[in-house]
């Protein structure tokens, strides 16, 4: 069984990777410019590196390099947080929105397909049980930070 579960994640993800393949050719993107790009269009109010690195898990330099290389294309500004200087928020421009649009779309179908056939009634069943399963792993992941 856990063997499975370990394949699976890694067929997922893989899969998941073909899926926004033509997202990151046709904007000449890596995965972690486009990661961050979908992280900021898709959760407003976490626009800062470090909510990149926390809710996506990519590792600082990456997201620090991502952030950077979508700035100097002009995909991304940075604007200081008037509140707190030492706070650097990230805002999409237009292009970057426009590439952010083009890959939310790539992950609608993506997840369209991986949920074909379910009903609510298995998706929810699904959700409670992946949500319990992930509250799980949460919990060894701080109990190892300790």
């Amino acid at each position: 069984m856990e063997q499975v579960f370990f394949e699976r994640m890694v067929m997922a993800r893989k899969a998941y990777d073909r899926a926004l393949g033509p997202v990151y050719e046709s904007w000449g993107l890596s995965r972690n410019e486009l990661d961050t790009l979908l992280f900021l269009g898709n959760n407003p109010g976490l626009d800062r590196a470090a909510d990149i690195v926390k809710f996506r898990g990519l590792a600082k330099s990456h997201v620090s390099l991502a952030v950077t290389t979508l700035e100097r294309r002009g995909l991304l500004e940075r604007r200081e947080d008037p509140g707190d200087r030492r706070n650097v928020r990230l805002k999409l421009t237009e292009v970057g929105a426009q590439a952010a649009r083009e890959g939310k779309l790539a992950q609608k179908a993506f997840f369209s397909r991986a949920f074909e056939g379910l009903s609510q009634e298995d998706f929810d069943r699904w959700r409670a049980i992946a949500g319990r399963v992930l509250g799980n792993i949460e919990a060894m992941d701080s109990q190892g930070r300790r």
